[in-house]
């Protein structure tokens, strides 16, 4: 009989004091477990590396497929049922909650618990490796979908958001929405929804991270019986070409919003990053343009932004842009007023104060995740999807330096480089 110590690779992290059992399944699924027995709840994630843009692809170097926009999502949605009953109702069953999400670059299914785990784990595995399409059930789920994609394009969140990709991306699958277009799911059938399902729902393309109160031996066991060997197909999933220029810098729509909402992003040529590039951005963005920054008080100050007014750094295959967004009375004299900050911070450097405050901010915070079950299985899930490492962006978090900080923000926030996208009022200027 095996033991831990055959199946799995033991990791403690010398910086959070958590241990993580990993492993690759016989079957290609990558594995990550964090035991917490201390905690009441238990959470699991069962995730493909498929999302949005993966909409153009090669299988074992055959031809590339274009399939219609949305259809991940699609594919996310029909999954939860099968011929007898739906998934949902199954996990009432074992009192677990259960969802699932599609992003521009993932899929992920999930969910959590306090007690009946192994059976919602094995709920879990087997709805996600059991598609089942039929005419009717396609046909009825586009009437749902068409609704939902109706519903977000009267979102003044959503529209100023992908406006601004289709400022900055000339051809970029980020520019159309992650569900689609009522045009592009129309096209989807049950043929397309298998092709896509045996290309990306393969086990070498699939990962499973649970955390909690569980047992890694026993996962392990209920992952021997449960996950079906297959065959892992070599992809290759392309998006068109990018200059890294942006298409234009200005963008508006007229809305019914009481004040313009804006986001302004600043575009990067893509390259692979590391998790220490990763964390050096959101903490530069903190010490220059966070709560804790004299422009944040500034602005406060001269009305030009609201408490909701916040940053992001978007990185998926072929997009890597930072982006500063929220509500502005004068979203054109507040961008005026950022490229100032840009051009100050350039000549001046990050104040290494705010840059150590907003260093040791980001490492509590990621430190005070690992006691969240769902932040930590999240977290490992990215980890085996995008071969990156939480443990190592937290070592980051507690080495980086202000010298970093600035070569980081020479590198990121080009004003010659950056789209500015806003959603007005009619008439308001």
């Amino acid at each position: 009989m095996s033991t831990i110590s055959d199946r799995f690779h033991v990791y403690d992290d010398p910086l959070t004091g958590e241990r993580v059992y990993y492993a690759t399944h016989p079957t290609g699924v990558k594995m990550a477990i964090c035991p917490k027995p201390e905690f009441n709840s238990s959470y699991a994630i069962f995730g493909t590396k498929y999302g949005a843009i993966d909409n153009d692809f090669s299988v074992d170097g055959g031809e590339f497929t274009k399939v219609p926009d949305g259809i991940a999502h699609y594919l996310e949605h029909k999954l939860f049922e099968n011929e007898d009953c739906g998934a949902f109702e199954r996990f009432a069953k074992t009192g677990a909650s259960a969802n699932a999400y599609t992003s521009f670059d993932k899929t992920c299914y999930y969910f959590s618990c306090s007690e009946r785990f192994e059976q919602s784990l094995e709920i879990l595995l087997d709805f996600v490796q059991k598609p089942y399409f039929t005419d009717d059930t396609v046909l009825k789920e586009q009437g749902i979908i068409a609704q939902e994609i109706v519903m977000y394009q009267d979102s003044p969140n959503w529209l100023v958001f992908y406006n601004l990709m289709k400022a900055m991306y000339r051809e970029h699958p980020i520019r159309t929405d992650i569900a689609g277009t009522v045009e592009s799911i129309a096209q989807i059938t049950p043929e397309l929804l298998y092709r896509c399902y045996r290309t990306f729902y393969n086990p070498g393309n699939m990962v499973l991270a649970v955390a909690g109160n569980v047992d890694p031996q026993t996962v392990m066991e209920i992952c021997d019986r449960m996950l079906l060997p297959n065959d892992s197909p070599v992809i290759v999933s392309r998006c068109p070409e990018d200059d890294g220029r942006i298409v234009q810098p200005f963008t508006e729509q007229e809305f019914d919003v009481p004040v313009p909402i804006f986001q302004l992003g600043f575009k990067e040529k893509w390259r692979k990053i590391s998790e220490r590039d990763s964390l050096l951005s959101g903490i530069v963005r903190s010490a220059v343009f966070g709560p804790m920054s004299d422009f944040y008080t500034r602005m406060m100050k001269k009305e030009l932004i609201s408490p909701g007014f916040s940053s992001s750094f978007m990185y998926h295959r072929g997009v890597q842009a930072s982006i500063l967004m929220g509500q502005s009375r004068s979203p054109e004299v507040l961008r005026d007023e950022i490229f100032a900050e840009i051009e100050r911070v350039r000549r001046e450097g990050i104040s290494p104060k705010l840059f150590e405050c907003a260093r040791r901010s980001a490492y509590g915070s990621m430190i005070s995740a690992f006691n969240s079950v769902d932040d930590i299985a999240d977290s490992l899930a990215d980890d085996l999807l995008f071969d990156t490492s939480c443990f190592e962006e937290v070592k980051a978090a507690a080495e980086v330096t202000v010298d970093e900080g600035n070569a980081k923000f020479l590198e990121q926030y080009d004003i010659n480089n950056s789209s500015l996208s806003v959603v007005r009022r009619r008439g308001e200027a």
